[in-house]
């Protein structure tokens, strides 16, 4: 049990770290008295995880439980912050996510889990029990996740990337936790309007036409989740985003992207592809991005179906951001796709068998293919009427 005050971290970036850490406790998560922390830090996070469980006992006035995982396994678990022993459970999860080498590009391979898991092509299983607490999951800044984005850039490149999309400098403009909810309430009211399954996406320029059916007893998810006693948390700290399992088995069309992505290592700026029956039937890229296509294609027989649809509206801070190189972040520009399989949050069965019969695709792979924003449609086709969704990055008002 150790008494100490939190030492500076990375001493340069000091004032990034402060921020960031009161954004993760007041923004993501509203913490309460009762609340105990559980850290989850590989040996370098923890001067950072050490601030987080600092400032969390001004709040809470309790101690933090800390994990140090060396090669994914838990090598030490210790009570920071605490006059005495911790005796309550975690009631939030904390992991700091650090950025591991990425594996070289083999054309023709077919990966392991662990190897899709480095690329971030790893899909979730599509069924898992509801959340008993909250979980919150904490990119860090590291050079591997710098380099990822060009090699001209270091941290302090990505650390000014992240602050510009929190806002973390603008602390007056803090969106409260409470206003987050009601955000997130009011745009699925929108979203959940129409009840017609039959959706049709495209541009003016004809680029993208795409039509496709949302899975059966679905609806509008938002990235505020939810645990089994209905206690609300933010798990990748941004909360104004949408996302609907679809049939993989509807999909008829073509889309274009217009923002870029990555695929095993290498990020594509370019791409189009051509759906039937529900899966990718074919595609056209730069012969060097068409490797990598054909090798994602090649993972499994659902890699290439399409399984979701995320949407977030372009007033979002990440609007202007062209890649973020952490998924869950770049999911948040405008109409994002998604193949092979759908997050477990968007699926209403219990059995996975049963999932898959009613048309949830469920690869071991995963890719995010981002359309963009501008020019772009999302129509409902509600008892035989078309009607607008969502257009030119703005989800409609029906209130």
């Amino acid at each position: 049990m150790e008494q100490d005050g939190s030492k500076k971290y990375n001493r340069g970036m000091d004032y990034f770290y402060e921020l960031y850490a009161s954004y993760i406790l007041k923004h993501a998560i509203e913490l309460s008295k009762d609340d105990v922390l559980s850290i989850n830090t590989e040996e370098k996070f923890v001067p950072f995880a050490r601030l987080l469980a600092s400032k969390a006992k001004e709040i809470t006035d309790n101690g933090s439980y800390l994990v140090i995982i060396e090669n994914k396994k838990a090598k030490e678990a210790v009570e920071i912050f605490s006059d005495y022993l911790i005796e309550k459970s975690p009631t939030v999860f904390i992991h700091l996510q650090g950025r591991e080498e990425e594996p070289d590009f083999e054309e023709g391979k077919i990966y392991s889990a662990r190897e899709a898991q480095l690329f971030f092509h790893l899909a979730s299983p599509i069924i898992l029990p509801e959340a008993e607490v909250c979980f919150l999951t904490v990119p860090m800044p590291d050079i591997n996740w710098a380099q990822s984005l060009g090699e001209e850039l270091n941290e302090k490149n990505l650390v000014a990337m992240i602050s510009d999309f929190l806002e973390l400098e603008n602390i007056d403009s803090y969106q409260s936790f409470r206003d987050a909810l009601e955000i997130d309430s009011y745009d699925k009211r929108n979203l959940s309007y129409h009840k017609g399954r039959r959706a049709h996406l495209y541009t003016d320029d004809g680029m993208t036409d795409l039509y496709f059916s949302f899975a059966d007893n679905s609806d509008f998810k938002s990235l505020v989740y939810e645990t089994k006693k209905q206690r609300k948390f933010i798990p990748h700290l941004f909360s104004s985003s949408y996302f609907r399992a679809i049939d993989f088995r509807s999909a008829e069309g073509h889309v274009e992207t217009r923002l870029p992505y990555r695929l095993f290592g290498k990020t594509i700026y370019s791409s189009s592809f051509e759906f039937e029956n529900g899966r990718i039937k074919s595609f056209s890229a730069s012969d060097e991005d068409a490797k990598r296509i054909m090798a994602y294609l090649k993972q499994d027989d659902m890699a290439g179906a399409l399984a979701e649809i995320e949407i977030t509206e372009t007033f979002a801070r990440i609007a202007d951001i062209e890649l973020f190189s952490y998924p869950e972040w770049d999911k948040l520009r405008g109409i994002v796709l998604t193949l092979g399989a759908p997050r477990s949050e968007a699926v209403a069965y219990s059995d996975e068998d049963e999932a898959i019969r009613n048309g949830i695709a469920a690869s071991l792979f995963t890719l995010s293919l981002s359309l963009g924003s501008s020019d772009i449609t999302l129509e409902i086709i509600d008892d035989g009427k078309e009607e607008i969704l969502y257009s030119d990055g703005i989800i409609e008002d029906y209130q």
